[in-house]
C-alpha cells in the first residue's frame, strides 16, 4: 500500500494514536473511570491522557451510595469504595467533595480522634473529633466544619479546633458553607451571608443582611412549602445560592407530578451587598447541589442527560427522604424551561431510586 499523498505515516497499531484524536476521545469520555481505564491501556496512551488532561472539562461526579459503593455517571457501573475504616469502632460518617469523614460510632466513646480520607490515593488527614455538618478541605493545611452556629478551622498538627461563632443569635442558622476567595461563607435561614476568616480569630463579618419576607421565600409566602438552601461557586468564580422550593404535597404522597417545584438562582453582589437573581447559568455550565458537596460543571453538550444551564439534585437530598416516589435518585431542573426531569444511566428504562444515604463524589486527583 502506498503511503498518503501527503506524506504523513498512518499509525501501523491502535497504540500509535494520534494526539490529536486522543484529545478528541478523551472530551467525550464524562467517566472518571473510562479516563482511567484510557490512561491503563498502554504508556503511550497513559501520556496523552496527562497532556490533555488540564484541557479537559471536569469529569462527572459519583453518586456515593450510603458511604460504601460508588455509582458512576452515566453509565450506572458500580463500584465498591476503597478505604476501609482506619480502626474499630470507627465508621464512615459523611463524603465531602472528595473525602470520606470516619468518625466514631459512638460519639460517646473515649475515642476522641476523627480523619478526613481520600479513597482514591488513600491520602488521610487526622483530626481531633468535631461534630461539624460539612467538612471543607481550604487547602492541605487547613480544614473548615461548618456547623449550625459556627464554623472552625483546623491546621494538622494543631492540639484542637480553632472556632468562630456566628454573629445571628438564636435567630437563625447556618445552612450550607462555601469556601470563596480564600473565605468560608455561610448562609443562614434568613438567606444572610456571614464571613469567615480562613483559620478564624477574626470578628464575622455581614456580607448579605437579610433582604425582607420575599427574599426569604422567593416571593412565595407558602411557610408549608419545603425548602433547601445551596451554596456553590460557579465556573467563572460567581458565588451563587440556589433555593429549591417543594409543595408540601409531594412529601406525603407517591407522585410523578413536579407541578409547584420551583429553583430560583442567585449571585452575591458583595460590592453592594445583595442577592441578584440569574435566569441562566454560563454557557455550557450546570450544577451539581449535594449537602456534603455542591460544584459547578462545564458540559460539552455531547450528551443530552448533562447539558448545560441545568440544576442537578439527589432526589434523597432534596426532599430529605419524605417523598422518594416524587424524584428519582439524581434528576435535573432545567433552567430554560423549568422542567424537573430524571437522569437515566446507560442502557437502563428506569431511573435509580433512593437508598439510606447519597451524596455526590468529586474524584480528587
Amino acid at each position: 500500500m502506498e503511503p498518503p499523498g501527503d506524506g504523513i505515516r498512518p499509525p501501523q497499531s491502535w497504540s500509535e494514536l494520534l494526539p490529536e484524536l486522543a484529545g478528541l476521545i478523551l472530551r467525550l469520555l464524562l467517566c472518571h473511570i473510562d479516563r482511567l481505564r484510557f490512561s491503563s491501556v498502554c504508556h503511550l496512551w497513559r501520556l496523552a491522557a496527562q497532556q490533555h488532561r488540564p484541557h479537559l472539562p471536569p469529569a462527572l461526579p459519583f453518586v456515593c451510595l450510603n458511604y460504601t459503593a460508588f455509582l458512576s455517571l452515566p453509565t450506572g457501573e458500580s463500584r465498591r469504595a476503597a478505604a476501609a475504616p482506619p480502626a474499630e469502632g470507627i465508621s464512615c460518617r459523611g463524603c465531602f467533595d472528595g473525602w470520606f469523614l470516619y468518625e466514631p460510632h459512638d460519639l460517646y466513646s473515649d475515642i476522641d480522634k476523627c480523619s478526613l480520607t481520600n479513597p482514591i490515593s488513600g491520602v488521610t488527614i487526622e483530626m481531633p473529633l468535631h461534630l461539624g455538618a460539612k467538612f471543607i478541605v481550604c487547602s492541605p493545611d487547613l480544614v473548615a466544619a461548618g456547623c449550625s452556629d459556627s464554623v472552625a478551622f483546623y491546621r494538622p498538627g494543631d492540639p484542637s479546633w480553632s472556632v468562630s461563632p456566628s454573629n445571628n443569635g438564636s435567630r437563625d442558622y447556618y445552612v450550607d458553607f462555601a469556601f470563596y476567595r480564600g473565605k468560608i461563607y455561610a448562609l443562614n435561614t434568613a438567606d444572610e451571608l456571614s464571613v469567615h476568616e480562613a483559620g478564624g480569630g477574626a470578628a464575622v463579618e455581614h456580607a448579605i443582611m437579610s433582604q425582607g419576607p420575599k427574599m426569604r421565600t422567593g416571593g412565595d409566602l407558602d411557610k408549608n412549602k419545603l425548602r433547601c438552601h445551596y451554596l456553590v461557586v460557579s465556573c467563572t468564580g460567581k458565588l451563587l445560592m440556589v433555593k429549591w422550593s417543594v409543595p408540601p404535597y409531594h412529601r406525603r404522597r407517591p407522585t410523578t407530578n413536579f407541578d409547584g417545584i420551583t429553583v430560583e438562582v442567585f449571585e452575591a453582589d458583595l460590592e453592594k451587598g445583595r442577592w441578584l437573581e440569574v435566569t441562566s447559568l454560563d454557557d455550557g455550565e450546570a450544577l451539581f447541589l449535594g449537602r456534603g458537596c455542591s460544584k459547578a460543571v462545564r458540559f460539552n453538550g455531547e450528551d443530552e442527560r448533562f447539558r448545560g444551564n441545568c440544576v442537578y439534585v439527589l432526589g434523597y437530598d432534596n426532599f430529605f427522604g419524605y417523598c422518594c416516589d416524587a424524584m428519582p435518585s439524581y434528576g435535573f431542573y432545567d433552567l430554560r424551561s423549568g422542567r424537573i426531569g430524571q437522569v437515566l444511566h446507560d442502557g437502563m428504562r428506569v431511573a435509580a431510586w433512593p437508598v439510606i444515604s447519597m451524596e455526590w463524589f468529586f474524584p480528587l486527583e
